[in-house]
C-alpha cells in the first residue's frame, strides 16, 4: 500500500511539474497572441486554442455575459467525443440565466459573480448536481474557471477541464493567477488602442473637441478640450446621452434627418448649436462619423470647431479644410494644390523638382508610450525642423497619419535631390525633447522626380510611395528612389495577368503526372501536375502558379485541370488513382462536392480513381470546413491526402482529427536525411500516420540513399525523379504498361 500510495503522488507530482511548465509556455503564447490580434473579440475566439493546445487539456470555453443571458463564446475540444458535452453545457447554462433561483455552486458560476481562480480537483466529490452527472458521463476529473476581467467588470469566464484528477495546486493556482491577471491587461490594452484609434482619426481631422459614443450615442469618450468647452467633468460627461449638450433649438425635421443619417452610415457635417453647462448656447462647426467594426457601426466620432463670431467663421473652415491643426503645416489638400502650380510653371519652364515622402517609424509606439501630447509635441518639432532646413519657397505638408510631404522646387540637377534629403535625414534623426525625455526617431524617405518619374501631383505622390517601400526593405533611416524596375515588375504581372486570361480561353492549361511507387517500385498512382503550354513551350510553375493562385483564376484553371484528369484516365488500360491538387479558393467554392462527383459521373470513372490534395496552410483559417469537406467526400469514396507536412503549420491534435488516406512528408525533410535529426523527425512521422491509420508518400526521392532510408522506415510510397519525373499523358499510359 505504502509503495502504490508513494507512486500515486509521484504521478501526482510529475502531472503538476509537467503542467507548471506547460502554463508557463501558455503564458508566452498569450502574450504573442495579443501582438497578433486587432480586437477583443478575436484574442478571446483564440484563447480556448491555446488553452488546449498548450496545456493539453481536454476541452476549454469562453462563457461571456451578454444581455443577461451567458453564452459560451467561443470553445474548443481536443477531440470531437466532447462535443455533445459543450452542447450539454451550453443547456445548462443556459437554464441557470433563464432561472436566476438555481443556485449551483460550480467554477463556472461563481467565477461569473466574483473576479478570482476556482479549482476543483476531484469533480466527483463535489455536489454540483446535476452538473455534476454531465461532467462525469465524459471523465472529466479537474476544473478551473477563471474569471475574465475587462475595466473592473467580470465579462465572462474562462474554463478549462482535465481528465486527470487533483491536477491543481497552489503554485499551479499563482500561475492561474498570471495568467488572468495577463487576459485582464490585453483585453484593457485592446479596448485602450481601440479609442487611441478613433481618437488619432478625430484629432487627424483637423478639429478642437473630441466626443465619442458608442452605437445608442452614449458618451464613452470625451478630450480635455471638450470638457473646458463644455465646462463638465469628464465624470458627468461619461454615460450621458450626447442630448445633454442639446440646445432644443432644431426642428423635430432636422433631429429626424440628424439621426437618419448617422444610422446609414454616412457623415454629418454642419454648424450646430450646442447648450454647454452654465445654460448658454453657443455655435460649432461639427463633423461627425460613423465608426465601423466589422461593417457594424460601433461609435460614433463628433469633432468640432468653436465659432466664436459669424464673421469669422468663413477663416475659420479655411483653415479646417487647408490646414492640419497639430502642426500647422498645409494639409494634403493643399499640397496638391502647390503640386499642381509647381507642374504647370516647371512645365513651361523645363525646371526640375521633387516630390518626397517622409516617415518616422513606428511612430505608433511613441503615442502608446508617452501618450498622444508627446506624440504631437513631436510631430511639431518634426515639422519645425523640415520648414527650417528648407528653402522658404518649397512645401512643406502634413499628410495622412504621421506622414510628411515635401515638394522641391527648381533643382539644377536631379543629383542635388539626393545631397538635400541626406543633409535633411541627418537633422531629423537627431534626439528629440518631450518634457523631461531625450527621444530617438528613425525615418524613411521616398522620392519621385518630376518629370522623370511623373508629370501630375497623384503621379509624383503614389510614386514616392513606392519609393518609400524601397526605402523600408533597406532598413532605418535609408532613402528610397522610385525606380524604374518596380515599374517593370508592375508591367510584368500585368501583363502575366493577361496571357493567363488568354490561357484559360485557349486551355493553355495542361495536365503532367508525375507517378508514386511502392517499395517494390510498382506504380500504384500518380499526381496531376498543372503546366502552361505557350506556343508548343511548356512554361514551369515557378513563373506563373504563385500568381495564379492569388487571382480566382486558379479556380478556372484547376477546373480544367479535373475535367483532362478525368479524360485521361478513360484512356488508362489499367488504371491507377490520379491525386489533384486544390488551392484554398477551390476548396471555398460552393457546391464543390456536388460539382465535382457529378464531373466524375458524367465521365463514368470510379470515384476511387480521384484524390484531392490540400497543403497544410490551408487548414489554418478554415480546419472545420475542410474536416467536414473531407468527411463528407470519404463518404463517396473520394479521399484526401496531406501535402507539405512539416512546413509550418503542423499539429498533432488537428491531424487526429482530420480524416484524411496519405500524409506527404515535405521535399525538405527528404532531401535533408543524411541529417540524424531529420531522419528522427521524419521516422517519428512516419510512425505517427501509421499509428493514426494514415499511408505516407515521401517527396522528392532522388537517390538510392533516400530510398532505402525511407523503406527502412516503413514508408509506403515514395516519389521523385529516381523513379519518375513529370510527364505527359502518353508518357503516363507507357510508364504504366511497361511498368
Amino acid at each position: 500500500m505504502d509503495l502504490s500510495r508513494d507512486v500515486t503522488k509521484l504521478v501526482r507530482y510529475q502531472d503538476q511539474l509537467e503542467l507548471k511548465s506547460k502554463i508557463y509556455n501558455t503564458l508566452y503564447q498569450i502574450s504573442s497572441l495579443s501582438f497578433r490580434t486587432k480586437s477583443k473579440e478575436e484574442f478571446l475566439q483564440n484563447l480556448p486554442k491555446i488553452i488546449v493546445d498548450n496545456l493539453d487539456m481536454e476541452i476549454s470555453y469562453v462563457a461571456l455575459k451578454n444581455d443577461g443571458n451567458i453564452e459560451i463564446a467561443h470553445h474548443l475540444a481536443r477531440d470531437f467525443q466532447y462535443s455533445n458535452y459543450l452542447d450539454k453545457v451550453k443547456i445548462f447554462i443556459k437554464s441557470i440565466a433563464r432561472n436566476p433561483l438555481l443556485n449551483y455552486h460550480t467554477p463556472i458560476l461563481k467565477s461569473l459573480k466574483k473576479k478570482g481562480i476556482y479549482l476543483v480537483n476531484e469533480i466527483d466529490s463535489h455536489g454540483f448536481c446535476p452538473f455534476k452527472k454531465i461532467v462525469s458521463s465524459y471523465g472529466i476529473k479537474s476544473c478551473c474557471a477563471i474569471s475574465i476581467v475587462s475595466k473592473n467588470e467580470i465579462i465572462g469566464t474562462l474554463v478549462i477541464t482535465s481528465s486527470k484528477p487533483n491536477l491543481f495546486n497552489r503554485e499551479i493556482y499563482s500561475l492561474f493567477r498570471v495568467i488572468q491577471n495577463q487576459i485582464e491587461f490585453i483585453l484593457d490594452k485592446l479596448q485602450d488602442d481601440r479609442f487611441s484609434q478613433i481618437t488619432l482619426s478625430a484629432l487627424n481631422s483637423g478639429f478642437e473637441f473630441v466626443i465619442i459614443t458608442d452605437s445608442n450615442f452614449n458618451i464613452v469618450y470625451v478630450n480635455d478640450k471638450a470638457t473646458e468647452i463644455s465646462g463638465y467633468s469628464r465624470q458627468e460627461l461619461l454615460g450621458k446621452h450626447h442630448s445633454v449638450f442639446s440646445s432644443r433649438t432644431h426642428s423635430k425635421e432636422f433631429v429626424k434627418n440628424f439621426y437618419n443619417t448617422l444610422r446609414s452610415g454616412e457623415v454629418y457635417s454642419g454648424i450646430m448649436q450646442y447648450k454647454i453647462k452654465n445654460g448658454s448656447i453657443k455655435n460649432f462647426y461639427v463633423n461627425i462619423t460613423p465608426f465601423f467594426e466589422e461593417k457594424v457601426i460601433t461609435h460614433y466620432i463628433s469633432v468640432g470647431k468653436e465659432i466664436v463670431k459669424d464673421d469669422e467663421l468663413l477663416e475659420e473652415l479655411e483653415k479646417l479644410l487647408n490646414y492640419d491643426a497639430t502642426t500647422g503645416l498645409i494639409n494634403i489638400y493643399s499640397f496638391k494644390k502647390a503640386l499642381e502650380q509647381f507642374i504647370e510653371r516647371a512645365t513651361y519652364e523645363k525646371t526640375i523638382g521633387a516630390v518626397a515622402i517622409i516617415n518616422p517609424i513606428d511612430f505608433k509606439k511613441i503615442n502608446e508610450a508617452f501618450g498622444f501630447e508627446t506624440g504631437n509635441s513631436i510631430l511639431q518639432q518634426i515639422a519645425k525642423r523640415l520648414t527650417d532646413n528648407l528653402r522658404s519657397y518649397d512645401k512643406v505638408s502634413k499628410l495622412e497619419s504621421d506622414r510628411f510631404g515635401l515638394l522641391l522646387k527648381d533643382l539644377k540637377a536631379e543629383e542635388d535631390i539626393l545631397i538635400i534629403i541626406s543633409k535633411l535625414l541627418l537633422e531629423l534623426t537627431k534626439p528629440y525633447k518631450a518634457k523631461d525625455k531625450s527621444i530617438s526617431i528613425s525615418f524613411n524617405i521616398g522620392l519621385s522626380l518630376f518629370p522623370k518619374d511623373a508629370t501630375t501631383p497623384d503621379g509624383l505622390l503614389d510614386k514616392a510611395h513606392i519609393a518609400l517601400s524601397d526605402a523600408k526593405e533597406k532598413g532605418e533611416n535609408q532613402i528610397g528612389f522610385f525606380r524604374k524596375e518596380l515599374e517593370k515588375d508592375a508591367t510584368r504581372v500585368l501583363q502575366l495577368k493577361a496571357d493567363l486570361e488568354l490561357a484559360l480561353l485557349n486551355k493553355e492549361f495542361i495536365a503532367y503526372y508525375q507517378p508514386y511507387v511502392d517499395r517494390n517500385q510498382k506504380i500504384v498512382g500518380a499526381e496531376a501536375l498543372m503546366r502552361w503550354k505557350k506556343d508548343n513551350r511548356i512554361i514551369p510553375p515557378a513563373e506563373f502558379i504563385e500568381y495564379l493562385e492569388q487571382t480566382s483564376l486558379i479556380i478556372d484553371a484547376q477546373e480544367l485541370i479535373i475535367d483532362q484528369v478525368l479524360e485521361d484516365l478513360k484512356l488508362l488500360k489499367k488504371p491507377v488513382p490520379i491525386s489533384i491538387n486544390l488551392s484554398t479558393q477551390s476548396l471555398k467554392q460552393r457546391h464543390l462536392s456536388d460539382n465535382l462527383i457529378s464531373n466524375i459521373n458524367y465521365h463514368n470513372i470510379p470515384n476511387n480513381l480521384i484524390k484531392l490534395e490540400i497543403i497544410e496552410r490551408t487548414l489554418l483559417n478554415n480546419f472545420d470546413y475542410v474536416a467536414r469537406l473531407i468527411k463528407e467526400l470519404k463518404e463517396s469514396n473520394i479521399l484526401f491526402s496531406l501535402d507539405d507536412f512539416g512546413t509550418g503549420f503542423s499539429s498533432l491534435s488537428y491531424l487526429a482529427s482530420l480524416d484524411v488516406e496519405i500524409l506527404k512528408i515535405d521535399i525538405s525533410f527528404v532531401r535533408d536525411l543524411d541529417n540524424p535529426k531529420t531522419k528522427s523527425i521524419v521516422d517519428s512521422i512516419i510512425y505517427l500516420a501509421h499509428s493514426l491509420g494514415i499511408k505516407t508518400i515521401a517527396e522528392g526521392v532522388e537517390t538510392q540513399y533516400q530510398f532505402e532510408a525511407l523503406k527502412s522506415m516503413n514508408c509506403d510510397y515514395f516519389q521523385g525523379y529516381l523513379f519518375y519525373k513529370p510527364m505527359d499523358k502518353q508518357e503516363l499510359i507507357q510508364a504504366i504498361e511497361h511498368n
